[in-house]
């Protein structure tokens, strides 16, 4: 039916357009308290970053070395943008896990941004 966005269903879950807004609008991440469930739900693992590392590994894709966070968070970027959707996944999850448990301080000032960036990559793989 014409308009009628796809529907995807995966572990139960069913992707729809709309189903990560209430993480656009709340700067703490640490009241997203609904995405690893969500993810975890869509099919998506928190893995501690192995499937992008091996995906960046084997990508053929030209990055400009970065001499900054920022730069680094622009690779990150790109190669998501590049990525299929189960690597932006784990990788959104794995972030999230990393911000609100494994890294002290927790993330930085950008994180949320980045956080959020992420997400609307992940969108434009449904």
């Amino acid at each position: 039916m014409p308009g009628k966005p796809e529907v995807i269903q995966i572990k139960g879950i069913t992707y729809v357009p709309g189903l990560f807004d209430e993480f656009k609008v709340e700067d703490n991440y640490d009241r997203w308290d609904r995405l690893p469930d969500l993810l975890w739900g869509l099919g998506f693992e928190m893995d501690a970053y192995n499937s992008f590392r091996e995906y960046e590994k084997q990508s053929t894709l030209k990055l400009k070395p970065a001499g900054s966070k920022r730069e680094e968070r622009r690779n990150i970027l790109y190669l998501l943008e590049h990525a299929d959707r189960q690597i932006v996944g784990n990788y959104l999850f794995s972030t999230w896990r990393d911000y609100t448990h494994w890294c002290i301080p927790y993330g930085d000032e950008y994180a949320t941004d980045f956080l959020r960036r992420i997400i609307a990559i992940l969108e434009s793989k449904y």
